[in-house]
This record gives C-alpha cells, sequence and structure tokens, in this order.
C-alpha cells in the first residue's frame, strides 16, 4: 500500500512508535515462554506469546495484553 501526503511523515505517523520505548524481556510463564513489557512494580503486560503449541494460544491466560506478576 502506497500512502500518499503533502504532510512529513513524523507528522503523520507521530505515534506510531511510541511503544517502541518499552523494555521488553522474555520470561517463562505457565510452561510457556512470553515476551513481556514492565507495568510497574513485579507486574508485566503479555505482548507476544512464543510457543509452537497449539494449545498455549487458545489459553486466555496467555493472550497479549494480559496482565501477570512475575512469581
Amino acid at each position: 500500500m502506497v500512502f500518499y501526503s503533502i504532510m512529513p511523515f513524523e507528522t503523520v505517523f507521530s505515534g506510531y512508535y511510541s511503544n517502541a520505548k518499552d523494555v521488553l524481556m522474555e520470561m517463562d510463564y505457565l510452561g510457556e515462554k512470553v515476551e513481556v513489557a514492565l507495568a510497574g512494580d513485579s507486574r508485566y503486560v503479555i505482548r507476544r506469546l512464543i510457543s509452537t503449541s497449539p494449545k498455549a494460544y487458545l489459553d486466555p491466560r496467555l493472550q497479549p495484553g494480559s496482565v501477570i506478576s512475575k512469581y
């Protein structure tokens, strides 16, 4: 897709990379590897599930956006 605009690229996509400042790390949670971002204290937000098991993707506790605690 091509996007044509007279506005500068930085203006159009100013908020697109706002999450790029998050420090991401991988950790094991419920026996699966997940990529998380620190949400505060000892809480993390799951950003990505890294698994080859289809069953893991059906588990609502492992879905991106879920808030977890490191134990």
